[in-house]
């Protein structure tokens, strides 16, 4: 557990513009970057995140949508970790109006968090998407 969350402490940092991270011996970003590199040269940005609750504790098997201005959607499933990856939409694709939700039943949506990389106008848009559990009980 701790190895994990340094990882996303660390890709955190990158994201932000911290100071640099290396795992493994190189810079964690760019190692993520050069394997999103290899896409299509159609391909637009991609997107990754992860979803947890607000304690932090990690929500597998979430779905994860990827809306486009004009309605066009992809949608992808977590991982046991609460990971996502979303390739890229085409490149005519603006990123900024593509909106990233996360949902599962049982939950709600509680927040969103969108990190983009600065100075790397085509890196991966991290959003991360916080979710609490459904209150609504039937009455007894």
């Amino acid at each position: 557990m701790r190895a994990k969350l340094l990882l996303c402490s660390v890709l955190a940092g990158a994201l932000v513009g911290g100071s640099q991270a290396f795992a493994n011996g190189g810079d964690f970003f760019e190692e993520l970057n050069a394997s999103w590199g290899q896409q299509n040269s159609d391909d637009g940005v991609p997107y990754f995140g992860f979803v947890r609750d607000s304690k932090g504790k990690k929500i597998p098997n979430a779905s994860i949508t990827a809306t486009t201005a004009r309605g066009s959607s992809f949608v992808v499933q977590a991982d046991n970790m609460g990971h996502y990856r979303i390739p890229g939409f085409s490149k005519s694709v603006d990123p900024k109006l593509v909106q990233i939700t996360c949902s599962k039943a049982g939950y709600r949506l509680v927040s969103r968090d969108r990190r983009v990389l600065r100075g790397a106008p085509n890196g991966p848009i991290e959003t991360n998407c916080i979710l609490a559990p459904e209150m609504n009980k039937p009455a007894a």
